[in-house]
């Protein structure tokens, strides 16, 4: 009768030692009723740690209960909740005293299977029970100093540069230098706030919740500031022994203002972004938050060497036992160049809302792309939705020439005409009478291209704007819109949308596509990515184009473009007045388009009461900055 309980207990180790679902109270009996093999002793503790019960494990330990489980559950979290399989494959016992050979094998969150023998787990019999005689060394062999453990590290390549068409680092690792404060080492921390705030743009409300939550030992970060930046703050900021600064490099733009809404910038992961991850983003991350940056993040960034460490007991990593390799960045080369983009931020410096887009149109390549402010992170450049104005009439006319307009014809261009019930006027009330039609573009007469609305079928302007581009559809990896031009629902409609009114809305990118097709002869649709696949939409008629650019270039030599008249390569253009909302008069925004061989612009000045008085003299002065390539225009 006494090798019946002797059986039972064997046969309840067995169970344990595989790992089943009550392994932890199986464990517990067996301590309770002893284990007198040390191989069960062995299996039933690395059950127990499997079923996820380092409690139940230290119980058959000969150490102190509390502490045990709490060092078993230091490796557990270290190894980010790892799961154990363990395999006892051979024991060799010397009297009161054992060694277990155990095969460990850990399935680790990103890394996979760590397996590795531990050839010497020490077990002891005291009063009759076997017990795992307990160390750090018990969870790895390599676990040898007190409050050793094991854990995870990750560690990302540096992060890849984003260049211009010619190779030049558009983004690039830059010093700068992290100013914040140690509350505790001030002596007037409000004084010290107001230092930083008054010096710098940070932000006061934020800065000073961000010192309430901080533990009053701890930095707490105000602002990064490239190095040029922080020169000029230095001195002021130094005199306040609480205020300290961090040298580092991050992958930045020329300045702060350079195509900043395009290229995007880099920053600590936030909350949504780990929660999106699925865990592949750790809290000290650094990643792309906006623009081209957050767009290409995986492809810049590349993936993460990943391995397994020992700890000390400050919890800093002290040797590697594996590592999982990860994958450099790769350099994301773009269609923009560097000078066509410097030449871009200049000329909108002193707007407060704007946009600029070029492009160069025998291959549909984005050249530049500036936006005014640079601080709302809107790019409004490529994604910008605004009604187009008289940039609009490039298409309208496209449709009148197809319809049989002749451009010397007479056109009428009185003050104001009604259609559909409703007064359309021109810009400032102006009237050049009965004049050719050729006039009544150079001078962006609005009442003549109403009065010609009736000879366009239902449907026309729409599909004349696609083949300039406007509606298409296409992914530029970033946020763009190509415009939208939907079918006029009456006369009014239809009038309205002759001169760029109505529904219609485009982007600046979209306009610089509808001249870059009278210069090439084409749309061609636009590329980011120097490796992107280039498109080419059907050919417009030769005799259109002939006429276009004739009619486009009378705008700069005797109409509403004669800012550029001086501007070398003899470009064509359009400007554009457009109304965005209700009011007498409505507010507008002012628009310029142009075009030489080698480039094509689109300029929007938002609130502006005119494109050719405030968006021609800005495109002038772009094109004057970059390289000129005249265009073959017969003389109109």
């Amino acid at each position: 009768m006494e090798g019946e309980p002797l059986r039972d207990r064997r046969h309840l180790m067995v169970l344990a030692a595989l790992g089943l679902a009550f392994a932890a109270v199986l464990v517990v009996v067996v301590r309770t009723l002893s284990a007198p093999d040390p191989g069960d002793a062995a299996s039933a503790f690395f059950a127990a740690v499997e079923a996820g019960d380092p409690q139940a494990a230290a119980e058959l330990t000969n150490g102190d209960a509390a502490i045990v489980a709490d060092q078993i559950q230091a490796n557990i979290d270290g190894l980010d909740g790892a799961g154990l399989d363990a395999t006892v494959e051979e024991v060799e016992q010397e009297g009161q005293t054992a060694e277990a050979s155990v095969r460990m094998a850990w399935d680790v969150p990103e890394i996979g299977a760590f397996t590795y023998l531990n050839r010497r787990v020490p077990l002891i019999k005291a009063d009759g029970d076997w017990l795992v005689n307990w160390s750090a060394a018990v969870i790895h062999p390599d676990l040898t100093e007190d409050g050793e453990r094991l854990g995870t590290t990750e560690e990302f390549p540096e992060r890849a540069p984003i260049l211009d068409r010619n190779g030049a680092e558009l983004v690039a690792l830059r010093p700068v230098v992290e100013v914040g404060m140690v509350p505790k080492k001030l002596e007037d921390v409000d004084a010290a706030v107001t230092a930083i705030v008054d010096n710098t743009e940070t932000s006061g409300k934020t800065l000073r919740a961000s010192i309430e939550k901080a533990e009053p030992g701890n930095f707490v970060p105000a602002i990064t500031l490239r190095e040029d930046e922080f020169a000029a703050v230095e001195s002021t900021l130094s005199q306040f022994e609480g205020i300290e600064f961090s040298h580092q490099e991050l992958p930045l733009a020329p300045t702060r203002d350079f195509a900043r809404a395009l290229l995007g910038n880099v920053g600590p992961v936030t909350a949504e972004q780990l929660e999106e991850s699925d865990g592949e983003l750790d809290i000290d991350d650094v990643v792309g938050q906006s623009g081209m940056q957050a767009a290409f993040q995986d492809k810049l960034a590349g993936t993460p060497e990943r391995a397994i460490v020992i700890r000390n007991a400050e919890g800093v990593p002290v040797s590697k036992l594996e590592t999982v390799g990860g994958r450099p960045g790769e350099p994301l080369k773009t269609t923009l160049d560097m000078d066509i983009q410097t030449a871009a931020e200049e000329v909108l410096a002193d707007e407060e809302k704007a946009a600029l887009v070029a492009i160069d149109p025998s291959t549909g390549d984005i050249l530049a792309v500036a936006n005014r402010p640079t601080d709302d992170g809107f790019n409004r450049a490529l994604a910008g939705r605004y009604p187009p104005g008289s940039t609009f009439k490039v298409i309208s006319t496209a449709a009148l020439l197809a319809a049989g307009l002749d451009p010397a014809e007479t056109v009428e261009c009185p003050a104001s005409i009604e259609a559909g019930g409703r007064e359309f006027v021109n810009f400032e009330g102006s009237a050049a009478g009965a004049v050719p039609f050729s006039t009544d573009f150079a001078q962006s007469c609005n009442t003549a291209f109403v009065s010609l609305a009736d000879r366009l079928e239902d449907g026309a302007l729409k599909e004349t704007a696609a083949a300039f581009g406007l509606g298409r559809s296409y992914d530029l990896g970033v946020e763009s819109f190509a415009g939208d031009v939907p079918k006029s629902r009456d006369q009014t409609e239809q009038a309205a949308a002759m001169i760029g009114q109505a529904r219609i809305l485009a982007s600046p990118l979209a306009m610089a596509g509808v001249v870059a097709t009278v210069v090439d002869g084409a749309w061609r649709q636009p590329r980011l990515l120097a490796d992107d696949p280039s498109d080419e939409g059907e050919a417009i008629d030769s005799e259109t184009l002939d006429v276009l650019r004739i009619l486009m270039r009378s705008v700069i030599t005797s109409g509403t473009g004669t800012a550029l008249a001086g501007v070398v390569g003899e470009p064509i253009g359009k400007s554009g007045t457009a109304e965005y909302e209700d009011g007498d008069p409505p507010p507008t925004h002012g628009w310029f388009i142009a075009g030489r061989e080698d480039i094509a612009v689109a300029v929007i000045i938002e609130d502006a009461a005119s494109g050719g008085e405030f968006a021609a003299p800005v495109a002038a002065s772009f094109l004057s900055a970059v390289e000129a390539e005249p265009l073959d225009v017969a003389a109109p």
